[in-house]
């Protein structure tokens, strides 16, 4: 299974529990504390999770590339990730008409989002990397023009994203050669 499956299948799993959480709060099964403190630990523990997996998946990506063993570098979740999905999950389940659908895509894009954001953080950290490549996957308009035809970005810039978005960035180095990435 490749980073970018076990990533989305990482979202699918949160957004699974988070349905039962939902479905239990609703039957009346959970307090409103409840499932709050339940969903906010589901999706904390979904994102640590995700940036782990970012951060194996970096330095076996680059070190496939360079044909010698990498070290992980220490990426992990915000520290105050509970406390800000506590809020997000106390604001979601305080709206009248909260859905099921709204609850699980907070459950599945916030461990895409982290697993994004600590594997572009990890691009801009490691000394291996001085670039990056947009790589799509069944990707949107957005998405494609945000490619640029395989244009090389420097490891510090930032991947433009949107929620649920599955594209990741395949880190270069000045000896690889570009075209490989051009599609």
């Amino acid at each position: 299974m490749s980073y970018v499956e076990q990533v989305q299948a990482l979202g699918q799993s949160s957004e699974d529990d988070a349905q039962s959480i939902f479905d239990r709060w609703s039957d009346g099964e959970l307090t409103f504390d409840e499932a709050v403190a339940l969903l906010a630990a589901l999706v904390a523990a979904a994102n640590s999770r995700a940036a782990a997996l970012a951060d194996l998946g970096l330095a076996a990506t680059i070190m496939h590339q360079i044909g010698e063993p990498v070290a992980t570098l220490g990426l992990t979740a915000p520290a105050d990730d509970v406390e800000r999905l506590t809020k997000a999950s106390r604001t979601l389940l305080s709206l009248d008409n909260v859905t099921p659908e709204r609850v699980r895509r907070l459950a599945r894009c916030e461990p895409l989002d982290t697993a994004a954001k600590a594997w572009s953080d990890g691009v801009a950290q490691s000394r291996y990397v001085d670039g990056w490549v947009r790589q799509t996957h069944g990707s949107c308009q957005l998405c494609t023009w945000w490619a640029r035809g395989g244009q090389v970005w420097a490891a510090d810039h930032p991947m433009p994203r949107h929620k649920g978005c599955t594209c990741s960035q395949i880190p270069t180095r000045k000896e690889m050669t570009h075209d490989r990435y051009r599609r």
